[in-house]
Formats: C-alpha cells, sequence, structure tokens
C-alpha cells in the first residue's frame, strides 16, 4: 500500500496540472478569476455594485472586496503558472471566502429578494467550478 503524504499530493497535482484538459479548464479559472478582481476594483472606485463612498456600505462589504479582490489576483496568477498550490489557494479560498461567508452570514448580504437570487447564482457557480476541477483533478484529463 503507497503511503500518502503532503509531497506525494502535490506531485500528483503538479501532475494533473500537466494534463491539457487541466491546464486548459485552470487557465479559462485563472481569466474568470481576473475578471472578478476587476469587479472588486470596480466596487472598490464605486463604478460598479454599491459605491463605497455614495452610500454607507457595510464594513463586511468593503473587507471582502478588498480580501477578493488579493484573492482572486494572487490565485489567477498561480493557476495561469500551473503550481500547485495554486489548488489549495483556489478550493480553500472559495470556501472560506465565498461559500462560508455567504451561506452563514447571508443576512448580511442579502437585502432585497434578488441579492438571495444573485448568492444562489454565485455559489451555485462556485460550487460547479470546483466539481469540474475535482473531476479533472482525478481523471488527469
Amino acid at each position: 500500500m503507497q503511503e500518502i503524504n503532503f509531497t506525494s499530493i502535490q506531485k500528483y497535482l503538479l501532475s494533473a496540472l500537466q494534463q491539457p484538459w487541466t491546464a486548459i479548464y485552470t487557465k479559462i479559472t485563472a481569466i474568470a478569476l481576473l475578471y472578478g478582481a476587476t469587479v472588486h476594483v470596480g466596487n472598490i472606485l464605486g463604478l460598479t455594485g454599491t459605491p463605497w463612498l455614495a452610500t454607507p456600505t457595510p464594513l463586511l462589504w468593503r473587507s471582502l472586496d478588498v480580501i477578493l479582490l488579493v484573492f482572486d489576483t494572487v490565485t489567477a496568477i498561480a493557476l495561469w503558472q500551473s503550481l500547485a498550490w495554486s489548488i489549495w489557494l483556489l478550493f480553500g479560498g472559495i470556501l472560506c471566502l465565498q461559500i462560508l461567508p455567504y451561506t452563514l452570514l447571508r443576512s448580511q448580504f442579502v437585502f432585497k429578494p434578488e441579492d438571495g437570487q444573485i448568492l444562489d447564482s454565485l455559489l451555485g457557480t462556485e460550487i460547479l467550478l470546483l466539481s469540474i476541477l475535482i473531476l479533472l483533478l482525478w481523471l488527469r484529463k
């Protein structure tokens, strides 16, 4: 029986990231993350979403805009370079910075009925993105 340790998992991820379909998918994901980073910049500058300066934007929203801007940018660059740790960062970041806050602190993000639908769509998209990546990593495609 083969021993599973952190180094072997890292080697597996690095090998999987070199496979054609996985490499293409991580590049597409990196582009989507860069788009997300531009949305957060737009939120900070008041060009999209709820303007920071014109309205009393909750501190949680402002904090997440800044944190997600950094997360999206760093993760996109790491995925584009096919770094094995980028997979850990992607999964951990989406879980801790989006799925958990948007489910456990949902009332902080939903002010109108359509806000709930937008959050549901965002969460569904994130889960779908991660599911596809899990499948590609497992199949090594």
